[in-house]
């Protein structure tokens, strides 16, 4: 039995702590660790996790873990903002732990492994889904028969073939939640209903191809839980401690009759607590059955990754969509009674001043209860970076420049300046939530739930851009 100890670095909602969203990031155990600490657990292997961005002094609290507990393995999972960090929590395993196997996984990971190994401490890159990669790790198999995994030998990189996708996700351990001091994790009522809010999946991979996101992890082929599976998960998560519960998944409608099956079974059986899907539908699978079905059920929030109000924006990154199916789908959750969120995306390929001050008055014009705009970002796993990079417009390789909230010129755009993005990024802000009929719309809907002094105090918190 080995020591395996899951740590996720002390930023990972601190990247947002300068944006003007900051006030409705949720705080909440991620999917991902759970579900690997899960798998590990199934092999009777003693497992902790270190979730850093919930300790007051977080370096302190992993290097005190590392020296008392002295683990066989530290498994490391990070994105693109976060390899510094990630290279500096390796460095520590390291020099408190010399013995122990250093593992980093997650997208940039899987994106860039010989990178990542050859610039931190990691012994082995973790490629794409994780749970079966890391049993066999700590099982002590040979690093040249565990498919998914990147590591140097004698100063050589290998690579081995990519693995298989777990294709029935009923097969997944659940989640080990028992291990997070449930507690600590607290998020504003702009973005849950009850605390703790837990994370949740219910599918992997995405049946769409938008070319700035990625699928290098999870791929373009859906994969399921059965509504049975996904509902018992939801019904234990309660069991546990978690009040609210936040859908993570891609894309939940991909497949909207299983979408359907869920809510009617979740009224089925009186599912007792609220729910959301906070990452967003896809505006082109959805109906106003499911809306209805969803409401009844408790979902009280759906996002859309709406990115631009302009059809031809939208073609230019692959966006399976339009403007007016954006304004039916939003149209039929609002009808439902159900808050939306719009994802906007400022700076994508062929925007122009005119473009993004379309999308702010679509924007405007949608029945949207909250907008969250970010500007536009390549990362290193997407195709979007590909086509800039081919093009000489990628001007920095600092990943940790690399926060859709607070950047700065890290690739060139063809028509926009980043000084002109950046004061986009506060102007679309600013003219969605000081619009006087939002106002006023938003007043009584605080006064009826008891939230206007929380609204008041977020609003003289934010920081509104130039």
């Amino acid at each position: 039995m080995a020591r395996v100890l899951l740590v996720n670095p002390p930023s990972s909602i601190d990247v947002y702590s300068d944006s003007n969203i900051r006030v409705a990031i949720t705080s909440a155990p991620f999917v991902t660790l759970g579900a690997l600490a899960g798998a590990v657990l199934e092999d009777n292997h003693d497992v902790r996790v270190a979730d850093l961005m919930i300790e007051i002094r977080p370096m302190e609290t992993y290097r005190e873990i590392l020296r008392d507990w002295k683990p066989d393995f530290v498994g490391i999972t990070f994105t693109t903002p976060l390899v510094s960090e990630a290279r500096t929590l390796a460095a520590v395993a390291r020099e408190e732990c010399p013995s122990t196997v250093i593992i980093g996984g997650g997208i940039h990971a899987t994106a860039l492994p010989q990178e990542v190994l050859e610039t931190s401490e990691f012994d082995i890159a973790a490629i794409g889904e994780g749970e079966n990669t890391l049993r066999e790790i700590c099982l002590g198999k040979r690093l040249e028969q565990i498919d998914g995994i990147a590591y140097f030998e004698n100063g050589e990189f290998h690579l081995t073939k990519p693995r298989m996708p777990i294709m029935d996700l009923d097969d997944l351990p659940l989640p080990a939640w028992q291990l997070y001091k449930l507690q600590y994790y607290k998020s504003p009522h702009i973005a849950s209903r009850k605390n703790p809010v837990g994370y949740m999946e219910t599918n992997r991979g995405c049946n769409h191809y938008c070319t700035y996101c990625s699928q290098t992890i999870f791929g373009h082929n859906v994969r399921w839980k059965s509504p049975k599976r996904i509902v018992d998960e939801m019904f234990r998560m309660l069991d546990l401690g978690f009040n609210d519960i936040h859908i993570k998944d891609d894309n939940f409608t991909a497949d909207i009759e299983r979408a359907k099956a869920v809510c009617r079974l979740l009224i089925e059986r009186e599912f007792p607590a609220p729910w959301a899907l906070p990452t967003g539908v896809n505006v082109h699978d959805v109906d106003s059955e499911f809306f209805q079905l969803a409401k009844t059920a408790g979902c009280y929030m759906v996002s859309f990754g709406i990115e631009s109000g302009v059809a031809e924006i939208l073609e230019k990154v692959n966006k399976p969509q339009t403007p007016e199916l954006i304004r039916e789908a939003v149209t039929m959750a609002d009808d439902a009674g159900i808050e939306t969120v719009g994802f906007f995306m400022i700076g994508l390929p062929g925007d122009t001043r005119e473009t993004v001050e379309e999308s702010m008055r679509f924007a405007c014009s949608l029945p949207l209860t909250y907008v969250k705009a970010s500007m536009t970002l390549p990362f290193p796993s997407s195709a979007l970076f590909r086509q800039i990079d081919k093009a000489g417009r990628i001007k920095s390789r600092n990943w940790d420049l690399y926060n859709f909230h607070n950047t700065t010129d890290v690739w060139e755009h063809e028509n926009l300046s980043w000084d002109e993005i950046r004061k986009f990024y506060g102007r679309f802000h600013r003219k969605f939530y000081f619009r006087p009929s939002y106002i006023w719309k938003r007043f009584w809907r605080d006064i009826r739930m008891g939230y206007l002094w929380d609204d008041i105090k977020a609003v003289l918190s934010n920081n509104w851009g130039d």
